[in-house]
């Protein structure tokens, strides 16, 4: 018989976000966000990383006079919104315990200044969580997955603007007070430390607003710390309101390692390793 070297209650699980999955982008009540942007670029190199995320002016005014969900594909996703309850069947058949799911800013507030939440978002996630804690399922949620309103972009410029804090904390607080009964581990922002490699994705940065390049990288830690800022507001409020709650953050980049003994490449990986760091030591 082999031993399993895992706790009783350790959570296998799986990862999706609503930006990936959900579609429905323009249904019951939902605004655009920086996802519905997203453009399909079958002529640009798919190794190009940076031009493959890279949105423009000219790219957001285009998605915004455009219904298309083929030219924009997260605009469609897997049909998540109204498929669910199969897919978390599909989920449960696997023996996965725990699924990461988000919850879309522009479901509760389609452009993000309202002082009200949409009634059919939250209805949406209270359903979702219902139906994964029926099927066995604990959920870790997202706050904020690449899924920002796009009217904060183009009226506040995303996160350079110390505004868009309150109008998270809101976000927050709603999330917390609907969907607390329901879930209990709790991630603020998706890949915190990857603002520079697509700022618009992550932060609603528009690089091109900017005159040099050393003003768009100003304007993208201005940004960076008033997310940092947020998550530590949103933390304070999840333990205010949901007693039981764990909240914790979300890196990408994983730990380097020196290529060889050579002290310019240790020098180098603690280096990386600290500039990593920063992301979640804010």
């Amino acid at each position: 018989m082999n031993k399993s070297y895992f706790p009783k209650n350790f959570l296998w699980g799986g990862a999706i976000a609503a930006n990936q999955v959900e579609g429905a982008w323009n249904v019951d009540g939902k605004g655009m966000s920086v996802a519905d942007v997203a453009m399909y670029k079958p002529d640009v190199d798919r190794t190009d990383y940076i031009s493959q995320w890279h949105v423009s002016p000219e790219q957001i005014e285009e998605a915004m006079q455009s219904k298309n969900d083929k030219l924009f594909p997260k605009r469609r996703g897997i049909d998540f919104y109204h498929r669910y309850k199969e897919d978390l069947a599909l989920i449960k058949e696997m023996g996965l315990k725990c699924l990461r799911v988000s919850i879309a800013w522009t479901r509760l507030y389609p452009n993000g200044i309202e002082s009200e939440p949409n009634q059919a978002g939250i209805d949406f996630y209270v359903s979702l969580f219902k139906e994964m804690k029926k099927n066995g399922i604990e959920p870790l949620v997202t706050l904020s997955h690449y899924e920002m309103p796009l009217y904060l972009v183009n009226e506040y410029d995303g996160w350079v603007s110390r505004e868009v804090i309150d109008m998270f904390v809101r976000f927050s607080k709603t999330c917390f007070e609907h969907f607390g009964k329901y879930v209990n581990y709790w991630l603020t922002f998706n890949e915190i430390d990857s603002v520079f490699r697509h700022p618009f994705t992550t932060m609603g940065v528009v690089e091109e607003k900017y005159k040099t390049k050393k003003e768009a990288e100003e304007a993208i830690y201005q940004a960076l710390h008033h997310q940092f800022v947020a998550s530590s507001l949103a933390t304070k409020y999840a333990h205010q309101i949901i007693p039981n709650a764990q909240v914790g953050c979300m890196v990408t980049r994983a730990l380097a390692y020196p290529l060889t003994s050579n002290p310019v490449d240790v020098m180098l990986a603690q280096q990386h390793n600290r500039e990593h760091y920063f992301f979640s030591d804010g």
